[in-house]
């Protein structure tokens, strides 16, 4: 007589109830934050980062949502969660925002070279001027290149009001520039 074998099938933790989601993320304004981005990522607790997008400053982001501060939270309370998480782990140099709604061929490219922008402080408090306000999808600014580029919705921002923060910030524009282009896609 052959024994009789059952198969047990038990879920394996931190897959049964594992769901992803996506941010924009503000402080992510050169190529070499990712890994500024990635390591601070390695710290969260019940989610972990799985993909970063520096091309669209956006990140894929896995948790549990039996997880303590996941467990029936709502879309907004998820963001909340990370974010914090993510802010406190970062001195605040990283945040999470829902991403914009506009077609990425509906953004519109704006490049500014800026007079002294020689080191990465300074590349961050040009971006971070721009950045914040309403209509910014993304920005990057290269202390390499001397340059800032955002990438706007234009019916909520304009080139016009980028320059005019960043002037209240002290900070010289040497020349700017707007085109209409596609992002492009990876």
């Amino acid at each position: 007589m052959k024994p009789l074998v059952f198969l047990l099938l038990l879920p394996v933790a931190g897959y049964a109830a594992e769901q992803s989601v996506q941010y924009s993320v503000r402080g992510l304004f050169q190529p070499e934050r990712k890994v500024v981005l990635s390591n601070a990522a390695k710290a969260l607790e019940n989610c972990r980062l799985v993909a970063v997008d520096y091309d669209t400053a956006r990140a894929t982001f896995t948790y549990d949502d039996d997880a303590q501060g996941f467990k029936k939270a709502k879309p907004e309370q998820i963001l909340q969660q990370i974010d914090n998480q993510l802010r406190k782990l970062t001195n605040h140099t990283f945040s999470l925002i829902q991403p914009g709604t506009l077609p990425e061929n509906e953004l519109q490219r704006i490049d500014f070279t800026i007079e002294g922008l020689d080191c990465l402080g300074c590349s961050y408090g040009a971006y971070s001027a721009v950045a914040a306000l309403e209509g910014v999808d993304r920005a990057t600014a290269s202390f390499r290149d001397g340059r800032l580029t955002a990438f706007i919705d234009p019916a909520k921002t304009s080139r016009e009001a980028l320059a005019e923060v960043l002037k209240k910030k002290e900070i010289k524009v040497v020349e700017a520039s707007a085109k209409q282009e596609p992002q492009p896609k990876n």
